[in-house]
């Protein structure tokens, strides 16, 4: 071969096995090169840039734990294709990362969801992303004034009062009519859940006219996008791929924009009439005004649903804790004369009955895998008690594993696994012994925490506590149910769900089947 002619055959092989050595060793290539003072990065090395987005699409958010299990790192980073996901799996590192700062970012970070989500057109994008973060100061965006109004409107006080007596009225008024006398039920246990919440929690928040009373079949269609979002946001011809939810969140959408053009949020709660309000007057149309509020019903609904759920089973396959819990709450039931009527304090049920509010807490810690996320904005370092300083470069991406943080037995014990009803009774409002503040994350944390979170827990053990008294709930072939398995697998936007939705036997309690029974918030 002539000597250029080698030279060059040498030279380009050389870029072609320089190329292939770092696609295959690269991200070994990136931690040698990293800031040491940065969160170690853990190489895929099967298939670099590419192999921990596959993982996380493939196992959901049990991949978190998965990639850690031999280094058992305290925060750790992964390269996924040219970005960097930073996973944090201590409380203590969590707290100061979920504190309000101005170098990190949690609307940045989820706006791209929200917007394929509800399908949100791109000149609204431009109204929501306007001073975002406060910027610009802390006095105008549309973002900024929901916010407030939001967390003002749920935080206890008499408009959170009215709507939670609305709804418990409303769940009265629903289980009643379930089922009277003796006459046996027999149904899909979340299904049973899923109709109940979502009529009683629609007519609460948007009121008599809201789009599930004028338009019955949207119930199912909610539950059907939901099922598949995942689908839809992927945004690969959804009309095709995912037919279906795609189709089921156009007729929800649909009838979100009638809500809104037919004025008829202006029968509906306070929080519902503030929110359309500034969304309207911050410029949006009333088509996105309405797309807007199918985030409000996931979030009235998509974490309510499973973790009552889940409740309903922990109790129920549990004869043991059913029996305790029914003679805990009967202090929080009167009586009327006849005997015809009995009425449960919800504020009893939260202040006088701690098992019963221990096993929702733990209910919460073992289903509540929802990572909360932060968009690096600026970099900066944080400091936490027995860690040395960490370095977060602008752009990366935090996650912060709350399933992790919730099973692991250097948290909660070596029963960390397991679920124990009475974890949380010695302190039913706090956490137990020697676990940090930041290791309890059901809602989340920090300067966005679930502004529902006292809404959530009156309607849920409420909802709970009359199925108790009104039902025995047992197995469709008789006996006690099975607890589901829970699939961890999922892509995690909501607690988890069961592998298998249970068909279960619903009934009236003997002695109980001509009893009106009512829920009452003091």
């Amino acid at each position: 071969m002539h000597y250029h002619g080698l030279r060059r055959f040498l030279l380009d092989n050389a870029i072609i096995y320089a190329l292939l050595a770092f696609l295959l060793d690269g991200e070994e290539f990136l931690k040698a090169i990293q800031d040491p003072k940065e969160p170690p990065l853990i190489p895929h090395h099967g298939l670099p840039f590419l192999g921990h987005v596959v993982g996380m699409f493939w196992y959901g958010a049990s991949y978190f734990a998965r990639v850690n299990e031999r280094t058992q790192y305290p925060i750790y980073t992964l390269q996924t294709l040219n970005a960097r996901t930073i996973v944090v799996i201590s409380p203590q590192l969590a707290a100061p990362i979920q504190r309000a700062s101005k170098s990190l970012s949690f609307y940045g970070m989820i706006l791209e969801v929200t917007k394929r989500l509800v399908d949100f057109d791109e000149p609204s994008m431009k109204i929501i992303r306007y001073n975002l973060d406060g910027e610009l100061g802390h006095s105008e965006g549309l973002m900024i004034e929901a916010h407030d109004m939001v967390n003002a409107v749920l935080s206890p006080g008499p408009i959170l009062n009215q709507m939670s007596s609305t709804q418990l009225d409303k769940f009265s008024e629903v289980l009643n009519a379930f089922a009277s006398g003796s006459n046996a039920s027999e149904i899909n246990l979340m299904d049973f859940v899923k109709q109940t919440f979502t009529i009683a929690n629609a007519f609460t928040v948007y009121g008599p006219q809201n789009p599930f009373a004028i338009h019955p079949s949207l119930v199912q269609k909610f539950w059907d996008y939901e099922a598949g979002m995942i689908g839809v946001m992927a945004n690969i011809l959804p009309w095709i791929t995912a037919r279906k939810p795609w189709a089921a969140r156009k007729a929800v959408n649909a009838a979100l924009q009638e809500f809104v053009e037919k004025e008829h949020y202006k029968t509906a709660s306070p929080l519902i009439q503030k929110r359309v309000a500034i969304n309207l007057k911050h410029g949006l149309t009333t088509k996105m005004a309405g797309h807007a509020e199918l985030i409000l019903l996931f979030g009235i609904l998509g974490n309510a649903v499973p973790t009552t759920f889940w409740f309903l089973v922990n109790v129920f396959a549990r004869p043991d804790l059913l029996a305790q819990i029914r003679a805990e709450t009967i202090q929080a039931v009167s009586t009327s004369s006849d005997g015809n009527e009995k009425v449960v304090s919800v504020a009893m049920l939260k202040t006088k009955c701690p098992l019963l509010v221990s096993t929702y807490r733990e209910t919460l810690r073992t289903i509540a895998n929802l990572s909360s996320v932060r968009l690096v904005t600026n970099t900066h370092n944080i400091t936490a008690p027995g860690h040395p300083p960490c370095l977060l470069k602008k752009g990366s991406m935090i996650q912060i594993a709350s399933g992790v943080i919730h099973s692991a037995e250097s948290i909660w014990g070596a029963n960390a696994k397991s679920f124990v009803p009475n974890r949380f009774i010695s302190t039913a409002s706090q956490l137990p012994k020697n676990v940090p503040s930041a290791a309890y994350r059901a809602f989340g944390g920090g300067s966005v925490i679930c502004p529902g979170r006292h809404f959530a827990q009156s309607e849920i053990l409420g909802f709970m506590t009359l199925c108790a008294h009104m039902f025995e709930i047992e197995s469709a072939k008789g006996g006690v149910m099975e607890l589901p398995t829970r699939d961890d697998g999922r892509i995690p936007l909501s607690v988890m769900k069961p592998v298998k939705e249970p068909i279960v036997k619903i009934v009236r309690r003997k002695g109980e089947e001509d009893v009106v029974w009512r829920l009452d918030l003091n």
